[in-house]
């Protein structure tokens, strides 16, 4: 837990006091004027549907020990402590850069364009069982998220690993600024977010920003199977630290014993990696290929912390799957749901669509839209479309304003029209998939964030339910 004494945070963010005394001590950090507890400090943010600063006479009389406000505030006469500065956003951030550096412990931080939480959750895993670990926690994985994780840190901790996420050009390098990771990742380089990025170049300049930014005797983490990955690792400077499931690299599959054709809610992938040549047998409770890329990564990136092959192989194990990131649900009615409705980009979408494919039983496609990709997104769509049919998929439901840019690519491809079902509700779309689905089936359901897609995973959950009390 952070503390701190304000004439310190005067420092950190380069502010000036307008009221109140520097000589107060913080014992926290919050940017919710609703949780904020007494003797924390405020952070005054400003968004296009908010503005902190109009809560700040709230914290004060809920016990904040000052706040941290824009040059446009005006403050009444208090003892209360105003921080006042040109930026609040770019204050919180600074204020974390300085609590990170006065804590000199490793640094791993991850990024990509999927599969970036469950590696970072497979890194912590590792690493927790030697050390005492900080990880990301949610979504806290942006410009606000990063330091309130960064806040948390105290003595007792031995290591960090951080989620950086990225919807704009030069998140990245703040991002890493504030940090300063001495081991970098990043899972592959995708189309997501190309309505900012531009492409998907702009997509890959973006992400290997981190690359640029990694501490003195850090590592990069490189995923060689990725074509833009592997032409980035030529300029990196740093320590580079191989993965691959293709061909020969620092930490490369061996061989892998999963039966994806049997993989259901209990079952475990296992596999042999070999680690600068030494062999490490793992078990996971992970269902996807793809997952075997992220464990790889994981692998690599706790080799320069000294991580050995029995905390490797054990926190693999011990690493549980998150909600909503490919998490597969045997339900009453004894079909299996593949939850990964979290979010959604063409990358993604087409690992979850080849996990869908190697499962046993009838395979049945829910899919909304994926947001945030500009130009390319009709496309982008359409080319889903076409790998729904390709990979064997028996039905496809969708819903969305790109709904029939699915469609038009699954049936380009081949697909029947009577195994296409087009929604314009979610209550319509759960209705029938209710009706159809049966034991044996395999449902994947999937879209961006903003198509809050795990109510269609809850609903047909609790409708299946309702069905079983009454027959």
């Amino acid at each position: 837990m952070i503390r701190l004494a304000i004439k310190d945070i005067l420092n950190a963010v380069v502010g000036h006091l307008i009221t109140g005394n520097e000589n107060v001590f913080i014992n926290g950090v919050s940017t919710d004027s609703r949780t904020i507890k007494s003797g924390e400090l405020f952070f005054a943010l400003e968004g296009p549907r908010f503005d902190g600063h109009r809560f700040v006479q709230d914290v004060l009389r809920k016990g904040a020990a000052g706040a941290v406000v824009n040059s446009k505030f005006k403050a009444q006469s208090s003892k209360f402590s105003i921080v006042q500065v040109e930026d609040t956003l770019k204050a919180l951030g600074d204020l974390a850069a300085y609590w990170r550096k006065k804590h000199r412990i490793p640094l791993v931080a991850v990024s990509g364009s999927c599969g970036k939480t469950t590696t970072k959750e497979m890194i912590a895993s590792i690493l927790k069982t030697s050390r005492c670990v900080l990880k990301t926690e949610g979504n806290l994985n942006n410009l606000i998220g990063l330091p309130l994780t960064l806040f948390s840190l105290n003595n007792i901790h031995k290591a960090v690993v951080v989620e950086l996420g990225i919807s704009e050009k030069g998140e990245m390098k703040r991002l890493a600024e504030i940090c300063k990771p001495d081991v970098a990742v990043l899972t592959n380089i995708g189309e997501a977010h190309t309505d900012a990025m531009g492409n998907i170049e702009g997509v890959a300049s973006a992400k290997g920003e981190l690359f640029q930014h990694i501490g003195n005797n850090g590592a990069a983490v490189i995923n060689i199977d990725d074509p833009w990955l592997l032409k980035m690792g030529d300029s990196i400077a740093a320590r580079k630290i191989t993965f691959s499931l293709k061909t020969k690299a620092d930490v490369m599959l061996k061989d892998c014993g999963a039966d994806f054709k049997s993989v259901r809610s209990t079952d475990e992938i296992s596999a042999t990696f070999l680690s600068m040549g030494e062999e490490i047998p793992v078990k996971m409770k992970y269902t996807g290929i793809h997952n075997l890329s992220n464990a790889a990564a994981a692998i690599a990136a706790t080799l320069p912390l000294g991580a050995t092959s029995e905390e490797i192989i054990s926190g693999l194990e011990h690493t549980e799957p998150v909600p909503g990131r490919m998490e597969v649900i045997t339900s009453e009615k004894g079909f299996t749901i593949i939850d990964d409705t979290y979010n959604a980009n063409p990358v993604s979408m087409e690992a979850a669509l080849k996990t869908l494919a190697s499962m046993k039983g009838r395979k049945i496609a829910v899919l909304g839209d994926m947001l945030e990709l500009g130009d390319i997104a009709q496309e982008a769509h359409k080319r889903i479309g076409r790998l729904v049919q390709e990979m064997g998929i028996d039905m496809l439901f969708v819903m969305g304003d790109f709904r029939k840019d699915f469609i038009k690519g699954a049936m380009d491809a081949g697909m029947a029209s009577d195994t296409i079902y087009e929604a314009m509700d979610k209550n319509s779309l759960i209705k029938t998939l209710a009706r159809i689905v049966k034991k044996g089936d395999a449902v994947l359901v999937k879209g961006s964030r903003a198509m809050t897609m795990e109510e269609v995973v809850q609903k047909l959950m609790s409708n299946i339910k309702a069905q079983s009390s009454n027959d």
